[in-house]
């Protein structure tokens, strides 16, 4: 379990004219530390659909354990760490 620091703000980093998997979220954390993590991996779960084609996706917001969507899946901090190490190896 990671246990560094609470979300304490999330967006997205995109281009509108990229398709919605080469979007980052930039995660900023309350110890002054900032997170850019590809959502690419998501791109076959049905979780995550809503996003697809989407050119103004919802605003993901958080709640400083997880982010999520409202009405939309939850992304808890534990596999943030996870899909950061998965990506940078």
């Amino acid at each position: 379990m990671w246990i560094l620091a609470k979300i304490r703000d999330v967006m997205y980093d995109y281009d509108a004219d990229l398709p919605v998997f080469g979007v980052s979220l930039i995660i900023s954390l309350d110890n002054e530390q900032t997170i850019f993590l590809s959502i690419e991996s998501k791109a076959g779960d049905p979780e995550y659909s809503f996003l697809i084609n989407n050119k103004q996706p919802p605003v993901p917001l958080t709640d400083g354990d997880s982010i999520f969507w409202p009405d939309g899946p939850r992304l808890p901090f534990d596999e943030v760490m996870e899909m950061l190490q998965m990506d940078t190896c």
